[in-house]
């Protein structure tokens, strides 16, 4: 028998200590007012976390950072656990997950990947592919809530760089991967249909102001920013990351058709039951357009949370059998590879967004305090910048609608006091930058299940998500404010 001995690679060893080393080092400095001390042990906690994950190990330090949290003061364990794997998020991940799988077994996604790669229009040249490719995902986010949209597009991004030959190690799927992801933030953060936040942003402003934004003004600045951020996104991917594309010049398209098979009743159940649910999911927000909020359909959809549709999309599809066998094999999907290591991964992002927003912490105080006092003495669009800057940069360590709604009160707070910023202009401005996730996982769910993609790269969503949040302050300044404000 092979003698056995305890050993570590030096180097992977070095890289704990280095973490550990930043937990120790924000537990025992003295906390800078309004920050409390818990605070200071929990950001310790964030940044070693963040790194454990993004240099040593993507699952461990999930475990490891519920055992440190519950130690800060912040939160007890039953809360850790309650705010991380007991979310709702993450049964709404889970079951989003459960249902691309189906389509994915039902072979409904290589029928999709096959049809998309042979449209004309896409197949010209590797760069129209890509940008169409982008194009769709900030589409569908523009309409679908984000988490289902990004479980959709990456499982329909493998299936696209598997048929092609590539793997997580070519700069060509990280490119894939993380633009359309991008792509469908930007679009979720584009319009109130079906987008949670966007409403959040709108309801405080309402209940502030004592008027309303409507969907139409609230698009009307979105969605050109969205196109202009979408376009910047397709220039970056292409000029700074600059992926070889070669292997599309050996790809034959017609391997991919010859496989596909007609529709068989399995699958188009799948697609009926999937798209049905996304119909149900965007219904409320599609009607609000035309529909006053207490219409009896509007009503009728209110009490039923997105969660809950996925939830009976996922049951009926486990109860319905063709040839006695059912439709969905509901345990063989939970047991056969099933990506826990991501749900995880995903739970901590969640955990440490809503913590660091804690109010036991005492960051939103520490950031409003040396916020108001710098804004009160520059020019307006100055203002609006640092304001868009600091909801963006929140929103990508913390939870979104607290990012939301401390920086949409303060941005209104401000604008109604002095009169040196529009109210409804710099509120759609903080509402949509507190929508736009880039760069860590605690930032949003899809930028979790980004990071935990195997064609993703931590370290280029990181540099690029840190680039989009400059950008995306600068456009919704100098084109989304100044064009709202305009038509007001």
């Amino acid at each position: 028998m092979k003698s056995q001995k305890l050993c570590m690679d030096r180097v992977h060893l070095l890289k704990i200590l280095a973490c550990f080393a930043v937990f120790l080092i924000f537990w025992i400095i003295p906390p800078v007012a309004p920050i409390t001390s818990a605070g200071m042990k929990l950001i310790g906690v964030f940044i070693g976390t963040i790194l454990l994950l993004s240099t040593v190990d993507t699952l461990w330090p999930v475990f490891f950072s519920f055992a440190l949290i519950s130690l800060t003061g912040v939160m007890t364990l039953n809360e850790v656990l309650s705010a991380s794997i007991g979310n709702w998020i993450i049964t709404f991940v889970i079951m989003s997950f459960v249902l691309t799988e189906a389509l994915n077994r039902a072979g409904f996604t290589n029928r999709l990947a096959a049809f998309y790669m042979s449209r004309k229009f896409v197949s010209k040249n590797p760069w129209i592919f890509t940008y169409a490719f982008m194009a769709l995902g900030m589409i569908v986010g523009m309409f679908m809530d984000q988490v289902p949209a990004t479980a959709f597009f990456l499982g329909f991004a493998n299936k696209i760089l598997k048929e092609l030959g590539y793997t997580g190690k070519d700069r060509y799927a990280n490119v894939l991967t993380l633009g359309v992801v991008f792509a469908i933030n930007i679009g979720g953060a584009a319009t109130p249909i079906s987008h949670s936040l966007a409403l959040l942003g709108m309801g405080i402003y309402e209940t502030a102001s004592g008027t309303a934004i409507s969907m139409f003004d609230y698009m009307v600045y979105g969605i050109p920013v969205a196109i202009v951020l979408f376009t910047l996104l397709c220039i970056v991917v292409k000029l700074l990351l600059k992926p070889n594309v070669e292997k599309f010049e050996n790809f034959d398209i017609n391997k991919v058709l010859d496989e596909i098979k007609p529709m068989d009743l399995r699958e188009k159940i799948t697609v009926i039951v999937f798209f049905g649910t996304v119909l149900l999911w965007m219904l409320p927000g599609i009607l609000s357009l035309f529909l006053a909020k207490d219409a009896a359909i509007l009503v009728f959809l209110s009490k039923y949370s997105i969660t809950f549709w996925a939830l009976i999309a996922v049951v009926i599809l486990s109860v319905v059998q063709v040839n006695k066998e059912p439709v969905l094999n509901l345990k063989n999907v939970m047991e056969d590879k099933f990506p826990w290591g991501i749900i995880f991964f995903i739970a901590v992002g969640v955990l440490l967004g809503s913590a660091m927003s804690n109010e036991n912490v005492g960051l939103n105080e520490f950031i409003i305090k040396n916020l108001e006092p710098i804004i009160l003495k520059i020019p307006e669009y100055a203002i609006v910048f640092i304001l868009a800057l600091v909801s963006c940069m929140l929103t990508n360590f913390a939870s979104n609608v607290t990012t939301i709604t401390i920086m949409t009160g303060v941005a209104i707070s401000i604008a109604v006091s002095t009169g040196a910023i529009h109210p409804m202009a710099v509120a759609i401005t903080t509402t949509m930058n507190g929508s736009l996730a880039y760069v860590m996982p605690s930032s949003f769910a899809p930028i979790a299940m980004l990071h935990a993609d195997d064609n993703s790269k931590n370290s280029t969503i990181i540099k690029y998500g840190i680039l989009f949040v400059v950008l995306s302050a600068l456009i919704t300044t100098f084109i989304g404010y100044p064009l709202i404000k305009s038509l007001m």
